[in-house]
């Protein structure tokens, strides 16, 4: 049985190696990651995309020591003008897998899993580590000139609302001075 954390994942085929009777040594795996991935997640920041994944695997006898490299493109949403772009992305993660009694998580590169487990499902390790590729501020990338290129169009509604005039209300506090 996966770790609680799993719960509400759809399982994806595609992306479970079959471990059991795997010999030791060097195995590859390559994958497509595209929207029907994207989509079988509730929180993604993105619901399309294409990455290349390939995924290196070196089995020993205690343990599985995975090697992760992405390469592609995600859908965002801009957080300055709510318009759609495109982001490269490329990064590489490690994920180390030993035979222990249970599952249970040692740290965000090492997981334990029963000893008679027969398959390991890597679409969550996938999700996790797509997000952690994802920047925390999404805005369109800047042009050659170092402009931005979002909307114009919103950018210059955006700025009508925030030219408003100030509340004397509040600007009554501004004098007070605190010591």
């Amino acid at each position: 049985m996966p770790p609680d954390f799993w719960c509400g994942v759809k399982t994806m085929v595609e992306y479970i190696i079959p471990v059991a009777g795997l010999g030791l040594g060097d195995h590859h795996y390559a994958f497509k990651i595209e929207k029907a991935f994207f989509n079988s997640f509730e929180y993604f920041d993105t619901d399309n995309g294409r990455l290349d994944l390939n995924v290196e695997m070196i089995r020993e006898s205690n343990l599985m020591d995975f090697k992760f490299h992405f390469k592609g493109w995600v859908e965002l949403v801009c957080d300055r003008c709510l318009e759609k772009f495109q982001l490269d992305v490329e990064d590489n993660f490690r994920l180390i897998v030993k035979y222990g009694e249970g599952y249970e998580e040692i740290s965000d590169e090492v997981i334990t899993v029963p000893s008679n487990e027969s398959n390991i499902d890597l679409s969550q390790y996938i999700f996790e580590y797509i997000n952690l590729m994802l920047p925390f501020k999404k805005v369109h990338p800047d042009d050659e000139d170092g402009d931005f290129t979002c909307d114009e169009d919103m950018i210059d509604r955006l700025n009508e609302y925030s030219e408003q005039k100030s509340d004397p209300r509040w600007d009554a506090l501004k004098n007070i001075k605190l010591d």
